[in-house]
């Protein structure tokens, strides 16, 4: 075992990190079109992209978790203060946590709401009513976490590169 000390993320983990990144923003702005608009034929258009990659989001986020405790990874600076290492470590935590919980009510969505059977079926109409689905009210609101904490995830990278200037980004970039 080396004593070098790991300045980076191991490739399995950075190749996940940025392919997480742009399937769930895909998958959020897809979600977010499908909320907001009338077009029953858009909506079914989207949902029959939307579900598969929710499920390949949840798969991969499975592996990188795997990825995460199984590889060594850089340790916090030392400089950070005590609130900077929880305030990471708890967003760390909720993007991870939240996107598997946005799985799971997907998928209770699409039982509970008849979606799934619609779209097994070859119909694409009427939508359900989701008013009365819980995973439907519980879908949304994790979304909303998921898109603050991505939010705080963003900026504190932004802060650390452009403010603190510790070049903080450079342990998830790809490369060597």
């Amino acid at each position: 075992m080396s004593d070098t000390p790991v300045t980076k993320y191991s490739r399995p983990i950075r190749i996940l990190h940025w392919l997480l990144a742009l399937i769930l923003i895909a998958l959020f702005v897809a979600g977010t079109i499908m909320h907001n608009t009338n077009d029953e034929a858009l909506k079914f258009a989207i949902v029959k992209i939307h579900a598969p990659l929710g499920l390949l989001a949840g798969l991969l986020l499975l592996a990188r978790t795997y990825f995460a405790f199984t590889q060594a990874r850089p340790a916090p600076d030392a400089k950070w203060s005590l609130a900077v290492k929880w305030g990471s470590k708890i967003i760390h935590i909720l993007l991870y946590v939240l996107p598997l919980a946005l799985v799971g009510t997907g998928i209770g969505t699409m039982a509970l709401s008849g979606l799934g059977e619609i779209l097994q079926s070859g119909q694409t109409a009427p939508w359900p009513d989701m008013s009365n689905v819980p995973p439907a009210a519980g879908h949304g609101l994790f979304a909303k976490l998921f898109l603050a904490s991505l939010t705080l995830h963003i900026a504190g990278a932004i802060y650390h590169q452009f403010v603190v200037k510790d070049n903080l980004i450079a342990r998830m970039m790809p490369g060597k």
